[in-house]
């Protein structure tokens, strides 16, 4: 039985999967069933510095 094809955006594939880097991200429609960006191809998953939970976690020490 075919899979649902579930779409979505770079953004929301990098929330969806905990974070992923933007090469995962682009992989995914490639290794996944099923998966598929909703965007152009050109555009990629935010870079670590522009997610700010990936921002946030990166930070090792707090300057009060």
């Amino acid at each position: 039985m075919a899979r649902k094809l579930v779409g979505a955006t770079a953004i929301k594939w990098h929330k969806i999967l905990g974070h992923a880097g933007p090469d995962a991200i682009e992989q995914l429609p490639k290794h996944v069933n099923g998966a598929e960006l909703e965007e152009l191809i050109d555009e990629r998953a935010p870079l670590k510095v522009e997610c700010e939970v990936c921002l946030l976690v990166k930070h090792t020490q707090q300057i009060s």
